[in-house]
């Protein structure tokens, strides 16, 4: 995200109409669904236990142009071949970025973010140079990051034509690996609309975009915005979230406190892990200051972090955790949990740790371990009670990741309860108290 960009757009978070969190659609969510971006700091081996308690099997990292080749022809791989290497070894998915021009090659030009005729056959032998060197360690790469958001200073011509010639060159040397296009910032609908039309999303296996917004709610609202967008294009592939997250802190509009970020994470991931996203990646993993040494609140992209430098947890570590480990791999149902007149804008969001489909005999269903996220959308509070036949069900602090033994009665209110439980989830109900 870039500061200046963002200060004339403020007025597209406030405008955004709420939509439902819940969809018709039952969804299995992919197993490796959670990624993150460790960008504040170089990764060491003591940062993977931290990493792997929070779920997620996808890193993400720009493999930038002008770290790897400072003047033409000397290349420098130091700093990426260590991050490929303890990032294979522990097992981890890596999605490369693509991005940015060497300062050698722009240094006389005012725009210094554009591909070119003139220059695309240097950023070709970049791309050529990466993809060989890292064929069969990185799994997926991504081509730019945020072109409608100070990312890219040319014309949407010139990035399809930059995009399409990406495409071709990784393809011809590493016909396997996933390419993703596009990296929006939000959903740009007349950029979209200009590349989907080209023809070039089709030629990816991907695209992505940055859903951010003030609220989860919205976050939510663009994802809907792209499908709608893409249906009129027939587009069939495969559709990722590659940045999302909160500042705690800076002027960003986005900005929560501490306190609100553990709800704000929740319902985040949960809402748009109901929709048909492949791969949801936060940004990021690491604060820039420990507190105490902040010489500056100013800059929002200081505090978007789950954690410390010092290795400390923020207040959104536990809430993450919970989802990543918890939502990955199982399937949301709309239809669940029976809901007995709840108030409307009440959020169940329910996800069964195994396929139920009509005719599947309940027995079956007995031994599933389910999670169950509730909140009011409206901020009041009010008692429920609960039936999750079964065994195991617990209620968990978002912001602490500690669990009590779940009560028959509950009271929904912003914050959501997060509940896990192991039974069959077409027996569950939520009764207005």
């Amino acid at each position: 995200m870039k500061p200046l960009a963002l200060l004339g757009l403020c007025i597209i978070f406030f405008s955004c109409a709420a939509p439902p969190y819940s969809t018709t659609n039952i969804r299995k969510i992919p197993e490796d669904f959670f990624g993150i971006a460790p960008y504040r700091r170089t990764l060491t081996p003591e940062d993977f236990p931290l990493i792997d308690e929070l779920g997620v099997v996808w890193l993400r990292r720009t493999f930038r142009w002008s770290g790897m080749e400072q003047a033409p022809g000397e290349w420098d791989f130091s700093a990426f071949d260590e991050y490929v290497e303890i990032s294979k070894d522990s097992g981890k998915k890596l999605l490369a970025i693509l991005a940015y021009t060497a300062p050698w090659l722009t240094e006389r030009r005012k725009s210094k973010r554009e591909i070119t005729g003139r220059e695309l056959p240097y950023y070709l032998n970049y791309i050529e140079t990466v993809v060989r060197r890292y064929k069969g360690k990185v799994d997926a790469y991504e081509i730019w990051n945020e072109p409608n958001m100070g990312g890219w200073d040319g014309s949407t011509e010139n990035f399809i034509i930059m995009t399409r010639s990406a495409i071709e060159r990784i393809r011809s040397i590493d016909p396997d690996v996933k390419i993703l296009a596009g990296s929006f910032w939000r959903a740009p609908e007349k950029f979209l609309r200009e590349m989907a039309a080209s023809g070039v999303f089709n030629e990816a296996d991907g695209i992505s975009f940055h859903p951010y917004a003030i609220k989860p709610e919205n976050s939510v609202k663009v994802c809907d915005s792209i499908f709608n967008i893409l249906k009129d294009f027939n587009y069939s592939g495969e559709i990722w979230v590659t940045e999302m997250g909160y500042p705690t802190s800076g002027w960003f509009p986005t900005r929560v406190s501490e306190k609100q970020y553990p709800s704000y994470i929740v319902k985040t991931l949960a809402g748009i892990a109901t929709r048909n996203i492949n791969v949801l990646l936060w940004y990021e993993f690491f604060d820039e200051y420990n507190p105490g040494e902040i010489p500056s609140r100013w800059n929002s992209e200081n505090f978007f972090g789950l954690v410390y430098p010092n290795s400390d947890l923020k207040s959104g570590y536990h809430a993450f955790s919970l989802c990543g480990k918890n939502l990955a791999g199982k399937e949301y149902r709309p239809d669940l949990p029976k809901r007995n007149n709840l108030p409307e804008r009440t959020v169940s969001l329910c996800f069964s740790g195994g396929e139920l489909r009509p005719g599947l005999a309940a027995p079956s269903g007995d031994q599933n371990e389910n999670v169950l996220i509730i909140w009011n959308e409206n901020g009041s509070s009010y008692p429920a009670k609960i039936y999750l036949p079964g065994s195991d069900q617990r209620l968990y602090d978002i912001g602490t990741g500690t669990y009590k033994i779940l009560e028959q009665e509950i009271f929904i209110n912003k914050t959501p309860l997060f509940i896990t439980w192991t039974g069959n989830p077409l027996l569950a109900v939520i009764d207005l108290y």
